[in-house]
């Protein structure tokens, strides 16, 4: 069972914010490998976001800009890092 909970008439899922992320990729039905040739970044790299494996990217401004440029692409709100818990990688 996901954590991820299903939105309502233009609600965002609740969940963490790799978890938001993925959600709206998946809503798109992108795959990980389109994405990251659109964003140009190595899949591994929006692997770990997705994951909230944040400790495995560079750096924190690196981490908000990938999160910002990866929400834009698929939908989500680009401020969801606030709110979903990745200000605490700043």
């Amino acid at each position: 069972m996901s954590d991820v909970t299903t939105p309502t008439a233009g609600a965002q899922p609740t969940g963490s914010a790799g978890r938001l992320l993925q959600a709206g990729r998946e809503r798109r039905g992108l795959e990980l490998d389109a994405l990251a040739q659109l964003l140009k970044v190595p899949v591994r790299k929006l692997q770990a976001l997705e994951a909230d494996r944040f400790e495995e990217l560079p750096g924190a401004a690196f981490t908000r800009s990938l999160a910002q440029s990866y929400a834009r692409q698929v939908g989500v709100d680009v401020q969801l890092h606030r709110r979903a818990g990745m200000a605490q990688h700043q």
